[in-house]
């Protein structure tokens, strides 16, 4: 058996088991210096900084990111009008957590997609890097990371002859087809190898995942998308701009402590939106932003105490666990600064989202 840092699983001749428990390692408080991809969202009474891209600098514009799985509510302090500080704590493999601290001067600038991007002080293991879980570079400020899709060999010489990938209308659940929507799905696991492979990326041999409702431990079986790994034999390997990847909805957990913290729903999923009926481009292995990209604007947190909330993020068309994203237009502010201004404010029912359908 093999412990794989990288992917949070331990390995076998003929299994990959994923790990599901966080947090328990003791903090360790090795520094490091590292960037953080973040933005903050709203629901009525309730505002979050949802972490998006955590990665460390190698050499010069290229640098190695670090999956994470949960992460609890950001601490912020307004030391004085220009000193603004915030603590995130997140959850990686095998029950290690980093301690990430931003800072107002901190601040690089805001990207397309709504998100700020901070220089970070890391506190976590001393063999960070082992943690690690692929590769990225930095193009015109904007950090593209390196993801995988997997498909049979036919499809992917096709793919690679004619340079663009078909999107597909299948919502997240892979059971019913969006109208104003299409997506692309890529994942950050460079192999699809066993049926718990599958799962990572919600799909199932026999079309099904559980899911457990915190405190009941209820089980909530759902049809996911019916597949298998001999349909995932090749792979294309790509650099994708994050600014036009979606973030991964989100469940709100309560521990038996009275805890809250929240977890990336399928963690190893990452999908890009597009217009119905056109088709992504790339060119030297790279997706760039494009005519026909669609964002959301918003993310949905399922409250995980419920069997509504725990489905919510695979029923993203239904649900009304939506949190929706703040804008942030220009480099003039960041997250920080802007919550010490519009704090105790209702920041969700004035603003228009598109929601999918």
């Amino acid at each position: 058996m093999i412990d794989n840092l990288r992917f949070d699983r331990t390995e076998s001749l003929s299994n990959h088991n994923y790990n599901q428990y966080r947090g328990f390692q003791p903090l360790e408080k090795f520094h490091h210096e590292g960037y953080i991809k973040c933005k903050l969202v709203h629901t009525l009474g309730k505002s979050i900084i949802v972490p998006d891209l955590i990665y460390l600098i190698t050499e010069k514009c290229h640098f190695e990111w670090i999956q994470f799985y949960s992460f609890l509510p950001c601490s912020l302090f307004k030391i004085t009008d220009e000193e603004i500080v915030g603590h995130l704590y997140v959850d990686i493999s095998f029950g290690y957590t980093l301690k990430i601290t931003i800072g107002n001067h901190d601040h690089q600038h805001n990207l397309k997609d709504n998100s700020n991007l901070f220089k970070c002080r890391i506190e976590g293991p001393q063999n960070i890097k082992d943690f690690t879980s692929g590769r990225g570079e930095i193009i015109d400020g904007i950090p593209y990371i390196e993801l995988f899709h997997h498909t049979l060999p036919k499809y992917k010489r096709l793919i690679e002859d004619s340079s663009f990938f078909k999107c597909s209308k299948w919502n997240y659940q892979g059971t019913k087809e969006l109208s104003k929507f299409s997506y692309c799905y890529f994942t950050s696991l460079p192999e699809i190898k066993y049926p718990n492979d599958l799962k990572m990326i919600a799909m199932a041999s026999d079309g099904k995942i559980q899911l457990i409702v915190d405190g009941t431990d209820e089980i909530v079986e759902i049809d996911v998308y019916r597949e298998d790994t001999t349909n995932r034999t090749s792979t294309i390997q790509l650099l994708i701009d994050t600014t036009i990847i979606e973030n991964n909805h989100i469940w709100e957990h309560l521990d038996d402590r009275g805890i809250v913290y929240y977890e990336k729903s399928n963690a190893f999923i990452y999908r890009i939106g597009f217009e119905v009926g056109k088709n992504i481009l790339f060119s030297n292995q790279r997706i760039d932003w494009q005519n026909g990209i669609k964002l959301l604007k918003y993310i949905i947190i399922g409250d995980a105490t419920n069997k509504d909330g725990i489905t919510a993020p695979f029923n993203e068309e239904e649900t009304e666990y939506i949190f929706k994203f703040e804008p942030f237009k220009s480099n003039n502010t960041n997250i920080l600064k802007f919550w010490f201004v519009h704090r105790n404010s209702d920041l969700f029912s004035n603003k228009e989202i598109e929601k999918l359908e």
